[in-house]
């Protein structure tokens, strides 16, 4: 009894140890910075009641500073499409203070046409397969006239692409990581507790004879070593691409 009471212990004393060590992280708290000048939601067409926009300005805030970009959301209801639409989001984001490192995404409901222009490391950190999956599942919400949840979407998207914050990216699907540590913690703790019950088998008198023992001497000596070189062949005409500008987006209809 006294032998499982120990073990018993041991395995708890594991399992507190790993949710003390998540509580410990979930209460570290990153630096969170935003700027009250900037509005970063501007609906324009219309189409977001007064509570959404306030929580779309949240959102967009907490994850601006998260990310250390701008997340910008604009709608319109001008009519602009394609290459016009991103000129007009480019100098959007020049016109009103926003950093290099900025991402928009413009709806216009006159065109019914949905941007997404990115400049900085929202070009840079995020792949252009990544932004297309955001602007197809944004663009769905928004032919269902969700616009809210194509939006909210968004943000919370391009920010667990590019966040900087180390708590952020540690607790994220914390759940998950903390099943798998108790998992693993439970698994260490039976390991070490099947092993304790072995027992010596043997004694010291099964390596002897006649109360002695030999010893074979044994050694490995070193002569020499052979080493052969051959000259490699260099191809001097190779060449290489790569983006530049950091400028990307996505475009669409809804």
């Amino acid at each position: 009894m006294m032998k499982i009471s120990r073990k018993m212990k041991a395995l708890m004393s594991v399992i507190m140890a790993c949710i003390m060590c998540v509580g410990v992280l979930f209460s570290m708290k990153s630096d969170v910075y935003a700027d009250s000048s900037k509005e970063y939601v501007y609906d324009n067409a219309g189409i977001l009641t007064a509570d959404e926009i306030s929580k779309l300005k949240s959102q967009c805030k907490k994850a601006s500073a998260d990310s250390e970009c701008d997340i910008v959301i604009i709608t319109t209801n001008i009519g602009h499409d394609g290459s016009t639409m991103d000129s007009y989001l480019k100098q959007f984001l020049d016109d009103n203070g926003y950093s290099q490192n900025a991402v928009i995404y413009g709806v216009d409901m006159k065109s019914r046409a949905d941007r997404m222009y990115t400049q900085g490391k929202a070009g840079t950190d995020v792949s252009q397969s990544t932004i297309d999956d955001i602007g197809e599942k944004c663009e769905g919400y928004l032919s269902d006239k969700d616009y809210y949840k194509a939006f909210s979407t968004y943000v919370k998207k391009m920010n667990m692409c590019m966040t900087t914050s180390i708590v952020k990216k540690l607790t994220y699907k914390m759940w998950i990581k903390l099943l798998i540590a108790l998992g693993v913690a439970v698994a260490a703790v039976l390991t070490m507790m099947h092993n304790a019950k072995a027992r010596m088998t043997v004694s010291t008198t099964e390596y002897t004879k006649d109360h002695n023992f030999k010893v074979n001497d044994r050694r490995d000596v070193f002569i020499n070593t052979t080493v052969v070189t051959r000259h490699i062949e260099h191809n001097n005409n190779s060449s290489s691409s790569g983006g530049g500008g950091g400028n990307s987006g996505y475009g669409g209809h809804f």
